[in-house]
This record gives structure tokens, sequence and C-alpha cells, in this order.
């Protein structure tokens, strides 16, 4: 009975972390190899016999900003040999239900729906009738004939399957979650897809557990934020964000960089010439409208404007004194063409005056305003309505009196400024906390849920953390949201923002750090939205309100649960039905591992695939280090990695070049664990310093001094060495490795015993044919190999695949026969 008490206890205190929560299965596409792309197999052993009057239901999102979206969104087999499909048709952009050959109904979803909202799909099966009936949102779409036997039983996949002679390897980048089949209006299976780790997937009724290949968990994008880039430059940089492009700019002294939403690349171009003075204290914003980067001063009065063409700012700075306005707020008012700068602090001096810069006129005015008091503070944050016309302010630092000297205090107001009429008017203050908190510079506003997002901090220590809350524009509470985000915090050196990217659906932390040194720390990060709470652990009260109602979901979710307990407790035992087939293995994600052999990818300490953070720059830099440091331990010299990578360059640029692309690849691998980069005798060397951190090139070189068939095996199971990349300078490398794996994974064939080992030589042949897809020793190899397992079919298969790429590249026929090979 104890362990029940303590699973009631369980749920009470979580079920408030998890309602409301997102959740689902994202699925690889076309952006990645097919061995990578995802699949999920509801039926891995039982099939799923549909009776009478089923249902199978789900939810569906398209990922926005891919290339391809072709693809099969579910297949059904029934036990008859009928697929039942669900294909989306990128040219014509309609979802198409397929029976058999025939498609018997097609639909379009608006664009801005299918990437921006779940959508319900509903398959609808009558087995007396034997008619098939599909649904989106509830509206029948089609219906159409369907030949079944009694109790049909299918198997279900969406996404990729490997099911013999039903395979599929296109699959639309999408979102999968809620999962339901229905038997006559009952709840049979029901899959939400809320895992945030591991390649299975719960039935919650019953129990069953499905199969996932390479899993995108959605609920861990939602709860966790990613760093998606961190580098460091000198000076003071400032940021600002495009939202109708989703591009993140950081403005420094002698570059600007872009970080793009939509692929997560960060890039940086030089200015024509460089900025002498780029003061502490400055800002930025990004004018959508128009198209505008702006970088402003507000001690000197003075906006500079971005010459993309060009490369250069209209204007220069001139003040090296520290500036009045640290951490002052910014918005910028399309309704009459403006830039408000509101509070700040300088001088031991808190403000709350509203300064307005007017682009057409280039003047620069004090805006006398009206209504309630603002306090004088700095440490706030400031965000916008959609219809441009109220600027929210939440929190701060500051004083009554705005000198430094009398009261300071934190300030957890909301106030509403009218930009029509110049008004302030409070809306609100938040309950005081247990722990004083202050904010990073802007709210992102949700308009129609009335609602607001901004991080806070405590600002009393430096090894400070931002952490995400979402408020109400009308009501006095709020939700902490999401795990933290490391800051560094001290004062005026530190500087953090939110912005929000709507199509890609992503919230984005930027932290700046300007340390002693001049040298600036900056760092970003995202997080999916809407994000899920915070754990158990992080919430915490906002007035006591909503105690009761979670503590009564809770005993009534435990209620339910006992229910179902019972009753499957007096549910007789079903038969198992008979395996049809077997799914290969599915490994877990890897972690702290780097891997060349096939397609380049590597992952950090958390098993998150990070290879996209390597820019082409970044990636080519890192394999010069990393390959001529392992292949003979010697290194590359500096001379020879100039050469290759800045041949364009006087050496001077080329040295700046390498310095900060080497600060930012360590940036990346010490999310992978600890290296060291460092000159031996004039050559530069890339080192692992720990032991768990996997690296399957280093793995290949020792085995070619122990050889293992095993281990050989499951290094270039993954395909050839860097396969999908190619540089000059590669090349000769690849076609060493190449004829190495052969003449080993040959050596082993020849030797192994066609009798007991034919299912190793095939695996050997398969790897060959990574390396060498012509090679007509693999080929003798596996179909002999095939033919002694019984598969003569797959065998036959092997030889016409063979034949027909022999013929394609060499354009002429290949000279044996399957019988020749077979019998040779």
């Amino acid at each position: 009975m104890r362990k029940y008490f303590y699973c009631l206890i369980y749920i009470i205190l979580s079920v408030q972390a998890a309602s409301g929560q997102s959740h689902g299965l994202e699925f690889s596409s076309h952006e990645v190899v097919p061995e990578k792309r995802t699949s999920l197999n509801l039926t891995p052993v039982d099939p799923v016999c549909l009776r009478n009057v089923a249902e199978i239901s789900f939810d569906l999102m398209l990922r926005p900003n891919q290339e391809t979206y072709f693809g099969y969104v579910m297949r059904l087999l029934t036990s008859d040999h009928q697929n039942i499909d669900l294909v989306y048709n990128q040219r014509l952009a309609t979802f198409n239900f397929v029976v058999g050959e025939i498609i018997i109904g097609s639909f379009v979803i608006d664009s801005a729906q299918i990437f921006r909202s779940w959508n319900r799909f509903r398959f609808r099966f009558d087995e007396k009738k034997k008619e098939a009936s599909f649904y989106y949102n509830d509206q029948l779409v089609s219906r159409g004939r369907l030949v079944l036997s009694p109790a049909p039983c299918c198997r279900v996949f969406f996404g990729t399957n490997s099911f013999e002679g039903y395979q599929t390897l296109d699959v639309p980048p999408m979102r999968i979650k809620d999962i339901r089949i229905k038997e006559d209006g009952q709840l049979r299976y029901y899959y939400p897809l809320s895992e945030s780790a591991g390649t299975v997937a719960k039935d919650q009724v019953e129990q069953r557990t499905a199969q996932v290949k390479n899993p995108i968990w959605v609920k861990p994008r939602h709860q966790h934020w990613e760093q998606v880039a961190a580098f460091e430059t000198t000076g003071a940089p400032s940021t600002a964000f495009d939202k109708k492009r989703e591009i993140l700019y950081i403005i420094t002294t002698d570059s600007l960089y872009q970080l793009s939403l939509r692929n997560m690349t960060l890039s940086g171009k030089p200015y024509a010439r460089s900025r002498e003075i780029l003061p502490a204290g400055n800002q930025s914003v990004y004018d959508h409208h128009h198209d505008k980067l702006y970088n402003f001063y507000i001690d000197e009065r003075k906006v500079s404007t971005y010459d993309s063409l060009q490369r250069t700012w209209d204007s220069a700075f001139a003040s090296t004194e520290l500036t009045e306005y640290w951490q002052a707020n910014k918005f910028l008012s399309p309704r009459d063409s403006s830039l408000y700068i509101v509070c700040g602090y300088g001088q031991l001096r808190y403000k709350n005056l509203v300064q307005r810069y007017h682009f057409p006129s280039r003047q620069w005015t004090v805006v006398p305003t009206r209504g309630d008091t603002l306090m004088p503070r700095y440490l706030a944050a400031l965000g916008l309505n959609e219809t441009n016309d109220t600027a929210f302010i939440m929190g701060g630092y500051g004083s009554n009196t705005g000198d430094q000297a009398v009261n300071p205090r934190y300030n957890y107001e909301l106030t509403a400024y009218s930009i029509a009429d110049s008004t302030f008017h409070l809306r609100y203050r938040l309950p005081e906390p247990t722990r004083q908190f202050c904010f990073a510079n802007s709210l992102v506003i949700d308009s129609a849920a009335q609602e607001y997002y901004a991080l806070i901090y405590p600002n009393n220590q430096f090894n400070s953390s931002l952490q995400l809350i979402r408020g109400s524009l009308h009501k006095p509470e709020y939700q902490l949201i999401g795990d933290s985000i490391p800051y560094s915090f001290y004062d005026i050196r530190s500087f953090a923002d939110l912005f929000y990217a709507a199509v890609n659906q992503k919230l984005i932390a930027v932290t700046l750090y300007h340390s002693k040194d001049e040298i600036s720390s900056v760092k970003v990060y995202t997080l999916d939205f809407p994000p899920n709470p915070a754990e158990p652990a992080a919430v915490t009260a906002t007035g006591g309100r909503g105690y009761w109602f979670y503590l009564l979901a809770g005993i009534g979710l435990v209620a339910v649960l006992g229910v179902v307990w019972l009753a499957r407790k007096r549910k007789p035992a079903k038969q198992a039905t008979p395996l049809l087939f077997e799914e290969e293995e599915v490994k877990s994600p890897d972690t702290s591992a780097i891997y060349l052999f096939g397609q380049f990818e590597v992952f950090d300490r958390e098993g998150h695939d990070i290879t996209k953070q390597f820019t082409p720059l970044l990636k080519e830099l890192f394999l010069l280090l990393l390959v001529h440091s392992m292949k003979d331990g010697k290194g590359i010299a500096t001379e020879e990695l100039y050469d290759i990578l800045w041949n364009d360059k006087l050496p001077k640029d080329a040295r700046n070049n390498f310095s900060v692309n080497i600060v930012k690849l360590k940036a990346i691998l010490e999310k992978i664990g600890e290296f060291h980069i460092g000159r031996e005798s004039g050559k530069w060397k890339l080192e692992a310093l720990q032991e768990h951190i996997y690296i399957d090139y280093a793995q290949y070189i020792q085995l070619l001094n122990t050889p293992s068939i095993n281990g050989l095996l499951s290094i270039v199971h993954r395909g050839a060495f860097l396969r999908t990349t190619h540089y000059e300078w590669l090349d000769p490398l690849k076609f060493d490795i190449s004829v190495q794996v052969i003449d080993i994974l040959l050596k082993y064939a020849a030797a192994a015993d066609p009798h007991t080992e034919a299912e190793l030589i095939v695996k050997i042949t398969n790897a060959i044919f990574h390396f060498d897809n012509l090679n007509e020793e693999a080929l003798l190899y596996k179909c002999k190999s095939l033919i002694h397992l019984g598969r003569h079919s797959m065998a036959k298969e092997t030889y016409e695949k063979f034949a027909k790429e022999y013929r394609e590249s060499y354009g002429q026929d290949f000279g044996k026969s399957f019988i020749g090979i077979t019998q040779h």
C-alpha cells in the first residue's frame, strides 16, 4: 500500500507542471540521409485488430523552413496485404488518402494552419459496411470501399518503415502527437508521445510499447534551453532581432554577425571599415517595416544606420565616457516612425524619462508624459503589443526620487504606456516574492492570450541564472516556465534580452558579458514555443492560487487510474499474436561523440545533435585539426592551415580569422567534453582529454593495429569516411581509408565459413558497398550468403541492383549472369 501512497503524492506534486505541456514526436526528414530519418512503429510485436467500427486519430503539424515536404505521414498495412496511406504531396500542397493504389480523397490545408497549429486527422473503418472514411478536424474529407476480412489485423507506421515489400523512406518534416485508437467509441490505445528520451513510446491504456527510430522528442525542446551560439569578441557588442526574416544580429566593433533561426547557422561579415569606438551602453534595434538595422548611443543622441551593400555604418560615435543610460529599455513605433527610449541608470541616478528619436526629421526629444507616475529604474523589461499602440514596462530596480542614495528598491509593477497620448497607466503590482529579482531587457507580448514572457534573475551574485516566466497582462500572477540559463551578472557589464521567432516558434535568449580586459562573451539560447511549465522542484508560489485545483485534479487522476487498474485486473489476458516480422535494433542517442564515418555528426554530453553549430568554415577548420592530429599525431603546420582556409588573405588577416574561429570552435567543443588546441613545433594539434569522448576515426586507427571484425563493422556500417564532405585536401586520405577497409573486409569474407557465418558475410559485404558500390567480390559473397540463408529473392534483387548501377556507371551491361555469380 505504501507504494501507492508515494505514487499519489508524486502525481499531486507533478500534475501542475505536467498540465498543458507541449509534447509529441518530431520526424527527421529529407534534410538527413535515409537511415537517419524518423520512424514510429506502433506494432513492433503484435498487430492491432480493427473490429466493428474502429478509429485511428492523431494530431499533426508540419515543420517550417524545409526544402522537401513529400512523404508518408502514416501507413497502415492489413493482414490482407492492403495498404492504407496518408501521403503529403508537396507539388500540389495536398494530403492524399490512399487505399491500395487509388487516391480516394485529397484536401489542402492553409499554410498558416498546418505550420503553426496542431491539426486533427482521423481514419474510421467500418468492418460491416466495408468502408473507410477520412476526417480532418472532424470534417469528412472522403469515404470509400475497403475490402477487409473479418476482424482484420493491421500494422501501423508513421514516417519511414522497413516492412518487407512496403518499405517507405520518404517522410515529411512533421510533428505527431496524441495518437488514439478506438473500438466502437471506446478508447483502446492512447500514445500521447510525451516522452523526453529513449526509443520507445508507451500506450497509456494497456501499456503497449511502440518502437521509435531516430526520435526527436518535442517535450524537452519546450523545457530545456539549447545553446545555439557562443563566441567572444572585442569591445561592447549589442543585439537586434529581425522578426520578419527571423535573424538575430550581433553588432561588434569590426563585424556584423547574423544567426539565422531558420537553419541555426551563425555567420559574420567584417565591415568595410572598422568602427573605432562602440561605447559600452550602445544598443541596437531592427526595423522590419523598412528593413533597417540601427545602432544608437543615447548619451550622444545619435542613431547610426547600417548599409548592408557597402557594409558600413553611416555615422560614428565619439564618446568614451560611461553612459548615463545603462540597461535602458527601447522600442520602435511604426505609428509615428520613432525610436523610444525609457528609463536607464548612470551617474548614481535612476531615470524615468521617455525619449524619442523621430527618423524622418532626425530630431531627438524628451516626451512629456501624463497619468500614473513611473518610478525611476533600470533592469526592467519592456514589450510592444501586436497593434503597436501600447508598450508594457515590467519591474526593475530604482527609487522614487531617482537618487541611488535614497531608499533604492525592487519594483514589481506592470505599467502600460499609451503611445498615442503619452500616458502611463499602472495595471497592477505583483505580490512581493520570497527572493528578489530583476528583468532582462525585453518582454515578449502574446496579445492573443493577453500574456507576457520575461526573463528574471537575482542581481546579488555573479554566477546568476535567467529564469523564464509567463505572466498575465491583467492579473498580478506569474508562473515559472522551462529551466534556467547560466548568466554572468556584474551590473553594468552584463546584458540579457529576449526575442520571439513566430515562424520557427522559438524564444531566443541572448546574454552579453563585457569583461575588464575588453573581451565580451556572447551566448545565444533557444526554447521551442510554447514553453512548458518548470519542473515541480522549481515551481514557485504565485499567491497560493490554484493549489487546491491541482490537488483535487491529482486526486481525481489517481481515482481514474485506480478504476483502470481494477478493470485491467478483471480483464482476461489476451492471447499473443504471432510475430509477423522483426524490426532492426534501435540504438539510444550518442553522447560526447564525433562521427567521421558516414555523415559528419557531433553529439554533446547530453546526447543532443550539435552538428549544425559547425558552420562550413568551422567544420573544415575542425576537420583539418582533428584529422591531421590523429592520422600521424603530428598536427598541421600554420602555413598549410592558412593556405587552405584563407589563401586569399594577407597573413595578418588570416591570423586574425584563425584566432576568432578558434574561440568559436572551443565554445562548441566544450559542450562535448574537454579538448586542448595548441601548437607544438610549429604545428597545431587537437586532443581529446577525456576517455569518454568517442571519436570513430580514433577507434578506426586503433583497430588497424589489432583488427576486430565486429569493431570495424560497428564503425564503417555508417558509411564511407566523411561521405558527404568534399575537400581537395581530404581526397587522398579518403582513398587510403577506402582501400584499407575494403582489403580488411574482403580478407574476413574470404576466411569466413559460408555456411555458419553467412549473416556475418552479408554484414561485411554491405559495409564494402558503402566504400565501393561496384565491388564484384562483395557481390559474389553477398549473393551466395543470401542463398545459403534461403533468401533467394533478396539475392536476385542484390544482383539486379548491382547490374543496374554498373550499366549506369560504365554504359555497358555487367558481363556476368546471376547464375554465373551464384554457382561460381
